[in-house]
């Protein structure tokens, strides 16, 4: 597998990585990492993507990994949908033609959707062509009432450039406990994020609950059952109400970090599976 360092983003300032293979690609994925997290770890992702002929980007989110900005910080949500398009873009540049899927992880799955579902509400004519959510964060695990959710984003849009920090105990990533000191020991990991951010994410979370039956690609869903860090039956709400545009899938004895767990071989083999059968089709 062939590797190099890109940088791309609303103004080509983040640090990206293109993962390739010897071949001709027939298909490309943009993955769109979770808070705290970046594009690097997804190395066991791109490699399994590769060998189905994909050319894979990831890139570090502002405030992530190696990209500028204060960590866990975001001008605005729209500007991280707006990094997305800016990959693509790039993508589009490097491979003309090639159908486009985005992988989102937690936090990226919450950007990842919403910005599939703008394009499709936008009756935009250059959909991805599939949408893979992975532990997708569209709620917290107790979710508060929707009068709670508009005063926090009121919130944070009163106080947009306060921090917390949210730490995230590795237990609750993974199983493996290799996995675990190395998350645990990695100077590019951070778990800290603005109250804007964070109360962005629970807003657009559920606005996307609310207008999922728009979004008009088909969408693999996968989740482990032993994830704490999420809301599970948000995601099951999200399936339902896609219909057969969705599928969803849970992973027995997994927990948050779908590629970072004792069963991740099994997430990817699901993931190859699902792109080499649904995830080729447009669904109407």
């Amino acid at each position: 597998m062939h590797h190099e360092t890109l940088f791309t983003g609303r103004h080509e300032r983040l640090n990206g990585h293109l993962w390739t293979g010897a071949g001709q690609p027939r298909r490309i994925a943009l993955v769109v990492h979770g808070l705290g997290d970046y594009a690097a770890r997804f190395e066991p992702l791109a490699r399994a993507l590769v060998q189905q002929r994909f050319a894979v980007l990831g890139f570090d989110l502002p405030g992530h990994g190696k990209s500028p900005g204060e960590r866990g910080r975001a001008d605005s949500f729209d500007g991280l949908l707006k990094d997305i398009e800016a990959a693509r873009a790039k993508l589009t540049e490097l491979y003309p033609g090639l159908p486009q899927f985005i992988v989102g992880h937690s936090m990226g799955g919450n950007l990842g959707l919403s910005y599939a579902l703008r394009q499709s509400l936008q009756h935009a004519n250059n959909l991805p062509a599939g949408l893979i959510l992975c532990a997708p964060m569209l709620l917290p695990p107790t979710p508060p009432p929707r009068p709670h959710i508009f005063a926090a984003w009121l919130t944070g849009h009163l106080f947009p450039w306060i921090r917390i920090t949210r730490a995230v105990d590795p237990a609750a990533l993974t199983s493996d406990e290799k996995e675990s000191e190395v998350i645990r020991t990695d100077p590019l990991r951070h778990s800290k994020i603005t109250i804007y951010l964070a109360t962005q994410l629970l807003s657009q979370g559920r606005w996307a609950l609310d207008h999922a039956r728009q979004l008009k690609i088909p969408t693999l869903i996968l989740l482990g059952d032993e994830d704490p860090l999420i809301d599970r039956s948000a995601c099951e709400h999200l399936a339902i109400r896609m219909g057969n545009r969705a599928t969803l899938l849970t992973c027995q004895g997994m927990r948050h970090d779908l590629f970072h767990d004792r069963e991740t071989p099994e997430v990817l083999a699901k993931i190859n599976e699902w792109t080499q059968t649904k995830g080729s089709t447009t669904l109407e």
